[in-house]
């Protein structure tokens, strides 16, 4: 029960309690006595209003004082769902208070008992049931709005998942293919070249295709799938892979890599896929150039900077880049709480910088 409420209480039993206290109803210590019970049994009257209307009819009845006994039922017509029970505590009150009625002398005083005692129930009555129709109304109305909110959000979900679907439609249909071709291309490039070198690049070339075609397939499951946490990307690179990753790079590679066991899984993908990103840019647009690869903690934050020398020769034409890899990285730093940078420097070199918590929360 909230503070008001225990207000209010205090204050409708302490108006009840005057008529005892005051004497203005009570001729004797009976009589008081039951206007006191009367007035404390008010504080039952929002969890056991039937008990509280039942505490209060006696002093009605001997002492004709009328405010517990019309607060009491006021209480049972908002709070009680049975109607028999209300109408017995209407007819039980209305009769109390038609009693009360100092004489019946004439039929006036007999209509005048009757109207009052029908005003005073009867007004008790319809506030206490409008209360209670407005209370149902209200939980109907947040029900509604409840349901509402669901059901829009049921819609949202269900586009969000075609749309996913008809995304992971697309790729497969487009990129998969692609990738697929490449990667029989290198094979077959592989069986028909005697030279060493153009086997080797062309075994390179169907790896990455393979390996982008494994990744790729995996993003699909995720698109098809409602909940992504029902179908993770497996496996997730971490720093155990980064190795391998360095290994595989084509040119002049120069990795420090200092970076503590046990960093959050979130961290360590973002530092691969940093580093992946840098050696990508490299190989793309400064082939040949010497790449710098450095990790350590300073100050507690993990500190990775993957820089390139310029260009030593002129790189072969590519596709003009939405720069998506650096956005990605960027909206990754902040989700894990650090910062992103990069962009090209004075000798003509490029560099990215990735700066994180090693707790790596995510915000």
């Amino acid at each position: 029960m909230t503070r008001r409420a225990v207000l209010i209480d205090i204050a409708l039993v302490a108006v009840a309690a005057v008529d005892g206290i005051l004497n203005l109803y009570t001729t004797s210590a009976l009589e008081l006595g039951l206007t006191l019970v009367a007035a404390f049994g008010l504080f039952l009257r929002r969890r056991l209003p039937v008990v509280s209307v039942a505490l209060a009819l006696p002093a009605l009845f001997l002492t004709a004082g009328p405010i517990a006994s019309v607060i009491a039922l006021y209480s049972v017509a908002s709070r009680v769902r049975s109607t028999t029970v209300v109408a017995a505590a209407t007819a039980a009150t209305f009769l109390g208070l038609a009693l009360s009625w100092e004489e019946f002398a004439s039929l006036d005083d007999v209509v005048l008992a009757l109207v009052y005692a029908s005003m005073t129930s009867g007004g008790a009555l319809a506030i206490g049931r409008l209360r209670r129709s407005r209370a149902r109304l209200a939980a109907s109305l947040d029900e509604l709005r409840r349901a509402r909110e669901e059901e829009t959000r049921l819609a949202a979900r269900e586009a969000v998942a075609a749309e996913r679907a008809h995304l992971a439609r697309e790729m497969h249909d487009v990129v998969s293919h692609q990738v697929s071709l490449i990667t029989v291309q290198a094979g077959a490039l592989m069986v028909r070249k005697d030279d060493p070198d153009v086997v080797e690049t062309a075994d390179t070339i169907r790896m990455l295709a393979a390996t982008t075609l494994t990744e790729l397939r995996q993003m699909l499951l995720v698109l098809r799938t409602d909940a992504p946490e029902a179908a993770p990307l497996t496996p997730q690179p971490t720093l155990e892979h980064l190795p391998a990753l360095l290994g595989a790079a084509d040119g002049d590679v120069d990795a420090s890599v200092s970076l503590p066991d046990g960093l959050p899984p979130a961290v360590q993908r973002a530092v691969y896929r940093a580093v992946q990103e840098g050696l990508t840019n490299a190989r793309k647009h400064a082939p040949g150039a010497r790449v710098r690869v450095g990790a350590e903690v300073v100050d507690g934050s993990v500190l990775l900077r993957v820089r390139n020398e310029a260009p030593r020769e002129r790189p072969a034409s590519v596709a003009a880049t939405a720069r998506l890899g650096h956005l990605g990285l960027s909206e990754r730093a902040q989700m894990l709480g650090g910062t992103f940078r990069a962009g090209p420097e004075g000798d003509g070199g490029y560099a990215i910088e990735l700066r994180l918590p090693v707790t790596g929360s995510v915000g």
